[in-house]
């Protein structure tokens, strides 16, 4: 890997700590001198979701958002006067939330004795055992520690960077990077990366093959990029966010979050230009020191992998986070990483806590956020870089700490051993990521290789970013294949994988697609459409229901905030390499994980089996693509259960990673049966094959998609032709829907092809 170290920037990075001394004292004593803003907790619950997109319009601190009764919504806001001002004339009354007894017991300490009222939390400054002193001698004990300042905060604190490992840069060694303390109240964070430099140094290298991994990595950690915030929850305002930027106007402050030049003031909803907001995102890209200094790091050693610890969401985040719907190129590579909510990287064993495991997700499943740092090392270095959100911020005799983590030495140690076994397999899975384990129990790939991320009516193909993409053909009713016109998605080129689009409708009549060596053959589809091409919305059972309000195919889509819905009996031909395809909305939140979606599949009617969760809001439709690892299964049944949870679900395929629908597939004889249309919009099904007489009779059948025969005739000395009567076959008229026509013939040979029948 190329790396470049720019000894000119060191050298007056150098100086710049050594120089900036004097600049720190005046610096802080201008601070100690100005009257604390005063930030509190305040709970308000308003009518509807977009509402809360209109309190955060106003550059208010919105820390949680929970689904209420009534579509209402539950929010917990850090508020300074100017905040209340705004929601109050707007009609809002925000209540203030009382800090439970041990929480504010613990702010009464540090009011009263600063930095001193904590044996674990440790200041910045502290000469005897701030996170400078304490890096400093941990370093110098050690000889495979290394610290150095990257640059001077806005008061010209070091922003300390350590090195764990071998010494100096090695061209073959991948950068893996840890970050904390973006957000000054976020104590937890800080003494996450604090832990883990411990841990990397001192107890790696005695795992077995510890030292030969970390001889292999070159691992940075950041434990506190705003040094300057830090101190000042420390003396004076325990839940400040921001730096200590004086913004000219009265105000001080920039969040550092909101500062990174990817998506940079998009909108105001994901940031706020008011420098009085707690998300003031600065006047231009990377105008704050401590963001300059991170992204000078970055070119200087471009991390493969990192993670940016925040608190306290219990939750593992990703690219993208600037809008909603919106997925990384490397989507496959983040999911491996992160894992699902099924098989998590992280499980939450912090007692009280409101969940048992970090939901992962991109960004958007939280809230929306532009210039934030996950985003911009993704689209900037191709970094498969996370936000975690450290546990879920809960609770103590039933009472939310929030920010204000317990100054508990063994809770600590338990949020850091949490995190440890994703720490780690970043490290590990430095070399590739793509390649990753995952946490299934799945073995891993053994290369880097296609997917299809949706099938119809949109197909969506993630394939390596090396391929010269091929053709995306289809195969559609009318046994013809043709290529599909595909585009390149800007958003989706990542390091690893490239995203490819058809057209929004370019493949409702998909029987089968190709890419390059990756085939899907879509067995069964529904729409939640009553008759049409798609037909089998029939069947179905439970307490879901069809709303026309809301689609993403066609006219209709099931819905529910609680239940079941149950599908009827899908023909899977005995196969294994099934996935399940559908594409979704949800509004729920990672505050109240407790509302979630699950979807199961039963094979061959045994048991229900979870092979599909969901949490957060997704606010667009977005794909969704389950492999089905149950084995070979003729039938399936697939449940979707919504337990307390806005739901809405679309364009339902059940597909193969197999077809027989292409020339020099499996079997090119299906494409030798034809027919003389495709739709069947009029009576009869003419079916042609090529004539046989001396082979005898030739017998033909049709199938439902549920696996039921609805026609069988015998035809002696084949002539190569059956014509159905849609009418008045057996007695009554065919049912729309899709049929497979299967036709043997005297020598063996079979011939197989899909119909729909829609009159």
């Amino acid at each position: 890997m190329a790396r470049r170290r720019d000894e000119a920037k060191s050298g007056r990075r150098s100086a710049g700590a050594a120089g900036g001394a004097l600049l720190l004292v005046l610096l802080a004593f201008q601070s100690s001198q100005l009257p604390a803003q005063s930030l509190s907790l305040h709970r308000l619950t308003v009518s509807t979701p977009a509402a809360v997109d209109s309190i955060r319009r106003l550059g208010i601190d919105v820390v949680e958002a929970r689904p209420g009764d009534g579509g209402a919504v539950d929010l917990v806001m850090v508020l300074a006067p100017r905040d209340e001002d705004l929601l109050l004339a707007r009609g809002h009354r925000p209540i203030p939330v009382p800090r439970p007894p041990l929480v504010a017991a613990m702010e009464d300490r540090r009011r009263l004795l600063g930095a001193g009222a904590f044996t674990v939390f440790r200041d910045f400054d502290d000469p005897a055992r701030g996170v400078r002193a304490w890096l400093t001698a941990f370093a110098a004990a050690r000889a495979n520690v290394a610290v150095e300042s990257i640059g001077a905060s806005v008061e010209g604190r070091p922003i300390l960077a350590v090195k764990i490992g071998p010494a100096g840069d090695g061209p073959s060694r991948p950068n893996v990077l840890f970050m904390a303390t973006y957000h000054a109240r976020e104590w937890a964070a800080t003494e996450m990366a604090l832990r883990l430099i411990g841990w990397l140094a001192d107890s790696l290298p005695l795992q077995p093959g510890g030292a030969q991994l970390l001889g292999q990595r070159d691992v940075w950690v950041i434990p506190v990029v705003n040094p300057d915030g830090y101190q000042y929850t420390f003396t004076t305002q325990r839940l400040w966010r921001r730096n200590r930027r004086p913004n000219g106007d009265g105000t001080f402050g920039v969040d550092l979050n909101r500062n990174h030049a990817a998506w940079f003031a998009l909108d105001n909803l994901g940031s706020s230009g008011s420098t009085a907001s707690e998300v003031y995102r600065g006047p231009f890209a990377e105008s704050e020191p401590e963001v300059a200094a991170v992204a000078r790091f970055h070119s200087a050693h471009p991390p493969v992998a990192s993670i940016s610890y925040h608190s306290y969401a219990g939750a593992v985040l990703y690219a993208w986070g600037h809008a909603g719907g919106l997925l990384a190129g490397d989507d496959p590579v983040h999911r491996r990483l992160a894992g699902s909510d099924l098989h998590p990287a992280v499980r939450d064993s912090v007692p009280g806590s409101r969940n048992s495991y970090y939901h992962p997700g991109p960004g958007w499943h939280l809230y929306p956020t532009n210039g934030d740092y996950v985003s911009w090392a993704h689209r900037a270095h191709g970094t498969a870089a996370f936000t975690v959100e450290l546990t879920s911020g809960c609770c103590i005799a039933g009472q939310s700490y929030g920010f204000e983590f317990p100054d508990d030495e063994a809770l600590l140690d338990r949020v850091f051993r949490d995190n440890l076994p994703m720490a780690l397999a970043l490290i590990r899975s430095a070399d590739n990521p793509a390649l990753a384990p995952g946490y299934d129990n799945q073995p891993p790939p053994l290369r880097i290789s296609a997917e299809f991320e949706s099938v119809w009516p949109e197909a969506r193909v993630l394939a390596p970013a090396d391929l010269a993409a091929p053709a995306l053909e289809m195969a559609s009713g009318s046994g013809l294949v043709r290529a599909v016109p595909i585009v390149r998605d800007s958003l989706g080129a990542g390091r690893y994988y490239v995203r490819y689009r058809s057209g929004t409708r370019a493949t409702t009549d998909a029987l089968a697609l190709r890419f390059g060596a990756l085939t899907a053959e879509v067995l069964w589809r529904d729409g939640a459409e009553q008759g049409g091409t798609t037909g089998l919305s029939a069947g179905w059972s439970g307490e879901w229901a069809r709303t026309g309000t809301e689609a993403f195919e066609g006219s209709w889509s099931w819905t529910a905030q609680s239940g079941m819905l149950i599908s009827p009996a899908l023909a899977a031909g005995g196969r294994s390499d099934l996935t399940l395809f559908f594409w979704t909305k949800f509004s729920g939140s990672l505050f109240a994980q407790e509302r979630r979606g699950r979807v199961e599949v039963s094979a061959d009617g045994g048991p229900w089996t979870a092979v599909h969760e969901l949490a957060g809001a997704a606010t667009e439709w977005v794909p969704v693509a389950v492999p089905l690892r149950i084995g070979a299964a003729a039938t399936l049944r697939v449940r979707f259960v919504a337990e307390n949870l806005g739901w809405w679900v679309d364009a339902i395929a059940l597909v193969s990673g197999s077809s027989q629908l292409f020339a020099g597939g499996t079997s090119a004889a299906e494409l030798a049966l034809e027919i003389n249309a495709n739709p069947v919009r009029a009576a009869p099904l003419v079916v042609m094959w090529e004539p046989a007489p001396s082979l005898g009779t030739a017998r033909v059948e049709v199938h439902s998609m549920l696996g039921t025969r609805v026609r069988r005739a015998e035809i002696p000395a084949d002539p190569g032709r059956w014509d159905w009567d849609l009418l008045t076959d057996s007695g009554s008229p065919v049912a729309n829907g899709a049929y497979f026509v299967v036709v043997s013939r005297g020598d063996g040979r079979r011939m197989r092809r899909r119909v729909f029948v829609a009159r």
